[in-house]
């Protein structure tokens, strides 16, 4: 019980707070997505149909997606991308798996099935998913600057050592 007095109220909290929201919103819409695919695929039960698109262009890039096995590798990476975030491991990596995923859905949300009425939409997945992925991506952004090195250099075999320092 003293727990709960000692829990601060203040800016930083909260904003830790929404941001462990959103990753665990985010991570478990996805695993749920991954899942229901592969449930119908093995023979069971989905969680939810699989939509393919209420108007054409939609249901072309879908069935598509399908016809040459794009659909099976984004539901598993949704799926490894939801466990990293829920998990909270690797979660910088589970969010640029997720990423192109995110963006592929809201694409296909407003462009190819027209839903602009769900573009300042909270609560419509077919944006919301892109929204939260952007947020969270500024919100782990320290673990992106390295990156974008101007003159970044080939690393060697020997850098293979650090890789005990990731897992400490």
């Amino acid at each position: 019980m003293n727990a709960l007095k000692d829990l601060k109220f203040d800016g930083p909290t909260l904003a830790r707070a929404f941001i462990s929201f959103l990753r665990l919103y985010l991570g478990a819409w996805m695993i749920v997505s991954g899942t229901s695919y592969w449930l119908h695929q093995l023979g069971y039960q989905p969680i939810f149909p699989q939509p393919f698109g209420s108007l054409p262009d939609s249901n072309k890039m879908l069935i598509t997606f399908v016809e040459i096995g794009l659909f099976d590798l984004v539901k598993t990476l949704e799926i490894v991308g939801g466990l990293f975030l829920v998990c909270n491991i690797f979660v910088p990596l589970g969010l640029v798996i997720l990423f192109p995923i995110s963006g592929m859905v809201f694409y296909n949300a407003i462009f190819l099935n027209h839903r602009y009425d769900g573009l300042l939409s909270l609560t419509y997945m077919g944006t919301a998913c892109l929204y939260m992925n952007v947020v969270l991506l500024l919100a782990y952004i320290k673990y992106y600057l390295p990156m974008l090195s101007l003159n970044a250099r080939t690393g060697s075999l020997s850098d293979l050592k650090r890789v005990p320092e990731i897992f400490k």
